[in-house]
């Protein structure tokens, strides 16, 4: 087996993720009990904005998509059909960002979500939708062909993370740490390997973190790159790495996730992004 500078990368990543992770299994609560504070700024602040960079992106890929299927696509009827699936697709994923920010916006205002404030956000989602899909509408079809490979990989790690995260959610049932009874002890924390089962507690792994990692399947595109930017690549990874890093870590301030609930959502999605990557012929 050739040894190349990603493979040297991820072994290292592997062990920094298992060092972590033993870490993490013994001193999960006393970490959570030494930094969490529920009114962080630097927390409210990510959990808020961690998620919509990655879910935009996926709406985009779904405008991708929606546009090929409308003017690529010989066999009508099916195109049709992928057409509107993936339509519903671009129109969905920025009407739930939207909409869950807002609702971020009025908890930490001391207020409901208003109607007519969830009708702003709506509005809102739907002109990001139909500047995506008249942006990818007006690409060539030589550039929608060549996109719509990588847009579909992005989009199926996208749909897997959030299957898997919100499977294991349901069944691990486990309580956040802003969650815990206070005062007559932390009976309530369990380690990350003792699933509880069905709970009505989703600590089990963080969906922001899962979410937020999801934006790393952007770096499909960045074969297309022209040559003279290619030396960005290395940039590009660092930065998105120490976003994901940022939101992370500001789940565990804000005590909505336990340190290893953190890994493991950084992980599997990690996972899905390498396996759902496009394979270059």
């Amino acid at each position: 087996m050739k040894i190349t500078k990603t493979r040297i990368f991820a072994c290292i990543g592997t062990l920094l993720w298992l060092a972590a992770l033993a870490l993490a299994s013994i001193y999960d609560l006393d970490i959570s009990l030494k930094i969490a504070d529920e009114r962080s700024t630097f927390g409210r602040i990510f959990e808020v904005a961690g998620e919509p960079p990655a879910i935009l992106f996926t709406s985009f890929n779904f405008a991708l998509m929606a546009a090929y299927f409308l003017r690529c696509e010989k066999r009508r009827a099916k195109g049709m059909i992928l057409a509107v699936l993936t339509l519903i697709g671009c129109v969905g994923t920025s009407v739930f960002t939207a909409v869950n920010t807002a609702k971020y916006f009025a908890e930490y205002g001391g207020y409901s979500l208003h109607p007519q404030r969830a009708l702003y956000a709506v509005s809102l989602a739907l002109i990001i939708a139909f500047v995506f899909i008249l942006t990818a509408l007006f690409m060539k079809d030589e550039s929608l062909k060549k996109y719509f490979f990588v847009a579909w990989r992005c989009a199926l790690a996208a749909i897997l993370t959030f299957a898997i995260i919100w499977a294991l959610k349901l069944v691990w049932g486990r309580v956040r740490p802003r969650q815990l009874t206070m005062g007559g002890g932390y009976f309530a924390y369990t380690p990350w390997y003792l699933p509880q089962g069905f709970t009505g507690y989703f600590s089990f792994p963080s969906g922001h973190t899962a979410n937020a990692t999801v934006i790393l399947s952007s770096l499909y595109y960045l074969r297309f790159l022209p040559q003279r930017f290619k030396a960005l690549k290395p940039i590009i990874v660092a930065l998105l790495t120490v976003w994901i890093a940022l939101v992370a870590f500001s789940r565990v301030v804000v005590g909505a996730h336990f340190p290893s609930d953190v890994l493991f959502g950084a992980a599997i999605t990690l996972g899905i992004v390498y396996f759902s990557k496009p394979k270059w012929e």
